[in-house]
């Protein structure tokens, strides 16, 4: 619904809607993998593994984290005022999860690492996310539930604040679930991998439009995001 109700906007813009929009691919990405004993980093991967495992015994519940995303973006060429939104999506190509509804949870991270840094590097950027995790704030959490096959978030104020700070941004993603759940979502190594889409909000008067309201397919749209032409809006690498 956040996809569709953005691109509704988007499209309501005067003239060429895609032109007024900034895309911005991710410049590092890994994904970790955060077991009952041990941390590993997967860095040479065409897939970003999103998954939790829930595992009951003995009226006790065990949760690892097989796998969490960590996705970083330059912002250094992009100029985003206060009136822009911001989203980031991904798309997965595949999800696996039984009958309780599973979430993906979103969080910042410092930036200090790229994807040849060891698991202790990530483990000191991640540090501040974690303890939210555990403290279960979820003021400093964004979410994505749709369900469908790309996720999007609101970073709108993330990449505002730290865009005041430095050049670059970083996110952990989190797999929540009563149950175990994987999604596989696509990295930059591969053919789609996760983008920050930029766009200033339309000023002018919005009509009752009925794909605002729409649940369009989202992975068409992501594949139109993926494939830009020439002129049909600017693409910062």
């Amino acid at each position: 619904m956040l996809l569709a109700a953005v691109l509704g906007l988007a499209g309501s813009l005067p003239g060429n809607a895609q032109s007024d929009l900034t895309y911005i691919p991710a410049c590092q990405d890994v994904y970790i993998s955060m077991g009952t004993n041990n941390v590993t980093v997967f860095n040479q991967t065409d897939v970003l593994l999103c998954a939790v495992n829930v595992a009951g015994g003995n009226g006790t519940e065990n949760v690892s984290y097989p796998g969490c995303p960590v996705v970083q973006f330059d912002i250094s060429g992009c100029n985003i005022t206060d009136d822009d939104a911001v989203v980031l999506l991904l798309k997965a190509q595949s999800i696996l999860a039984g009958s309780d509804p599973v979430m993906v949870a979103l969080m910042s991270i410092g930036s200090d690492w790229n994807e040849g840094s060891d698991f202790t590097t990530f483990l000191v950027n991640i540090l501040p996310a974690w303890n939210i995790i555990k403290g279960k704030d979820a003021t400093a959490m964004s979410s994505s539930t749709d369900g469908d096959a790309v996720f999007a978030f609101d970073v709108s104020k993330k990449i505002k604040d730290a865009k005041a700070k430095g050049n670059s941004i970083s996110f952990l993603l989190e797999a929540i679930s009563n149950e175990s759940a994987e999604i596989s979502f696509g990295s930059r190594e591969g053919e789609v991998g996760p983008c920050l889409v930029i766009m200033p909000y339309p000023k002018a008067q919005l009509s009752d439009r009925s794909d605002l309201n729409s649940t369009s397919n989202s992975s068409l749209i992501f594949d139109q995001i993926s494939d830009i032409p020439a002129d049909g809006g600017r693409i910062i690498a």
